[in-house]
């Protein structure tokens, strides 16, 4: 079974406030254990800086012990030594084009404006969905569910599954799925 996991899922394990915390772990531990076969987009690494440097001043209770940089760092480690977890890359590029210019993009972004516009989603969020789906074609191999906590995608899940081709659900719910 493969699994794409939204950057929610791989920081939730480090949070136990949040609300699925103990299934994101689980859900990663089977990933380390080789029970699982899991991807995410590179573009997970720049939401793990920008989001746990943002979250900084709630690591800063050390006595300035470590750097804004450094949580970010520290837990960029954390992320890259996750076991059996591969990174989608942003791809080669594509021509979008209208009727007064043509634009290079990656191919990801160009299958993220597909699957905006079709679901309505945020712009990392389509992002996200579109490496699921360029996944599939990376691994021969369909990703078999997007596990996010992300309400809106949860709330969306119905359009996405028309357009990734894969259900989408919660940590919780994935748990249920062994």
């Amino acid at each position: 079974m493969l699994v794409y996991l939204d950057t929610n899922v791989l920081l939730s394990r480090y949070a136990p406030d949040e609300p699925q915390h103990i299934e994101a772990k689980s859900l990663i531990s089977r990933v380390e254990s080789g029970k699982l076969a899991a991807v995410t987009s590179v573009l997970t690494l720049v939401e793990v800086a920008c989001t746990t440097s943002r979250a900084y001043e709630k690591f800063n209770n050390w006595e300035g012990e470590m750097k804004r940089e450094e949580v970010a760092g520290a837990f960029l480690r954390r992320l890259l030594r996750t076991q059996n977890l591969e990174f989608i890359p942003l791809g080669g590029e594509l021509a979008v084009t209208s009727e007064e210019r043509q634009v290079k993009v990656p191919a990801l972004f160009a299958l993220a404006l597909e699957v905006g516009s079709r679901t309505g989603v945020k712009s990392l969020d389509a992002l996200h969905l579109a490496s699921a789906s360029i996944a599939s074609r990376i691994y021969s191999k369909k990703v078999d569910y997007f596990v996010t906590l992300d309400e809106d995608i949860l709330k969306r899940h119905k359009e996405i599954r028309q357009v990734i081709e894969s259900p989408v659900v919660s940590p919780a719910s994935m748990k249920k799925q062994k």
